[in-house]
């Protein structure tokens, strides 16, 4: 192998460590280029020739690549939302008292335990009790003691 398929071959390390750093797409598109690159090493030894089809094929999946990814990323976002949506109006048990004051409290439901609170500031609702869920702040439930009214 000649140094420009080592070259090739650093830089595609290199783009895959900056990928897993920022996990972004942003440099992903630069892994393909330098594929080619690195293919191409074995056609010609024209540096140039190589960083052109570099360009290209980066260029080519950024903007044919770049789109999908964005709406796969919207629609996992959509579903993780949907997700803590669907929470809303059933039941949880308490499993660590909610105390708004203390930023404390948590609920079990469906076999998920997630943190929650009331929605009054001062309100308390102890360990053990069955809450109906209001409502989602974030990550958090907003709960109610059951058949309590709002």
């Amino acid at each position: 192998m000649d140094y420009q398929a080592w070259f090739w071959l650093a830089m595609i390390i290199l783009f895959l460590v900056l990928e897993m750093i920022t996990v972004s797409l942003v440099s992903i598109w630069f892994v393909g280029g330098a594929l080619a690159g690195f293919a191409v090493s074995y056609v010609t030894e024209n540096i140039l020739i190589q960083a052109a089809v570099f360009l290209g094929v980066s260029v080519v999946l950024l903007l044919m690549l770049r789109p999908l990814a964005r709406r796969l990323s919207v629609k996992q976002k959509d579903q993780m939302v949907s997700g803590a949506k669907a929470m809303i109006g059933k039941q949880a048990i308490v499993t660590e008292e909610i105390d708004n004051v203390h930023a404390k409290g948590a609920v079990q439901v469906n076999g998920q335990y997630w943190t929650a609170k009331t929605k009054m500031f001062e309100d308390k609702i102890p360990k053990d009790t069955i809450v109906d869920i209001i409502d989602v702040d974030g990550v958090k439930l907003i709960v109610k003691k059951a058949g309590e009214k709002v």
